[in-house]
């Protein structure tokens, strides 16, 4: 059975200031109070692959945030989460939770039974049948009128390691709708904005130049780029690199953050 913690976060109750939505950027007079609660809810789930009591099993622990009110924001943002973080429509968030806990371990034990049973004897060979999946989210209410949505994700599948993304979502407290780059940035921005990003990469790796870069394992299959995951803070921005996106494995998680002053050229108005 999936079991449901339901947690209250720390007061987040706070009234924000919410410029017009058509100057989201830029102080215009017209100013509308504008917060968003959230809730956390846990799902759990451990799946064997037979009955003894010893076999290895699918852990699945994942705890997600979701907009506590049921108005129009808060159930657009939830539909967002749901698509953001389980890829599905059409279910609440928890319906979503619950599917994608199911499928996730009704998959595994349906694909990995048959190779489990020839090789129940080789203990040396258990590892290999140990999966884990987990989630956890986060809620940053920083730049007023907003609020970012992350979600760090970690699973096992075998293999050498296991595997850690992030995702994030800003969205707008008024609105409920998701914010994107183009939102942010007037039409293109993105040469200057990649070259701040290959600046500040320079500057947190230690590296004078590209050849530098590479040499620390940066930027070996792929051109430096503007990441689409990004955190609206107060006084800057942080773009999030996963994984093989700019870096090797083992660097983790990469995060460049550039000043709103930097780029207020770029904002737009």
């Amino acid at each position: 059975m999936l079991t449901y913690t339901i947690k209250k976060q720390a007061a987040k109750a706070v009234a924000l200031s919410l410029l017009a939505a058509s100057c989201l950027w830029a102080s215009c007079g017209n100013e509308e109070k504008a917060d968003v609660d959230f809730s956390e809810f846990e799902v759990s789930m451990s799946a064997p692959l037979d009955k003894a009591p010893d076999a290895p099993a699918c852990k699945i622990d994942m705890t997600v945030a979701y907009a506590s009110a049921d108005d129009s924001v808060g159930i657009k943002i939830n539909k967002q989460i749901a698509a953001m973080l389980f890829d599905m429509q059409g279910l609440s968030l928890r319906q979503a939770a619950d599917s994608f806990a199911s499928s996730y371990t009704h998959d595994y034990v349906d694909y990995l039974t048959p190779f489990y049973k020839v090789d129940r004897s080789d203990p040396s060979k258990r590892p290999w049948y140990e999966y884990w999946y987990k989630l956890g989210t986060e809620v940053r209410h920083e730049k007023a009128g907003t609020v970012a949505y992350i979600a760090t994700r970690e699973y096992f599948e075998g293999g050498a390691h296991s595997i850690k993304t992030q995702t994030v979502t800003n969205f707008d407290c008024s609105t409920g709708n998701a914010i994107r780059l183009a939102d942010v940035f007037v039409p293109g921005y993105e040469r200057q904005l990649t070259d701040l990003l290959l600046q500040a990469l320079k500057e947190k790796a230690g590296a004078a130049d590209i050849d530098a870069l590479r040499d620390k394992g940066y930027l070996c299959s792929s051109d430096m780029h503007v990441s689409t995951n990004f955190i609206l803070g107060n006084d800057a921005i942080t773009f999030v690199y996963n994984i093989y996106e700019i870096a090797p494995y083992e660097t983790g998680t990469t995060e460049l953050t550039i000043g709103y002053d930097d780029i207020d050229n770029l904002l737009k108005k």
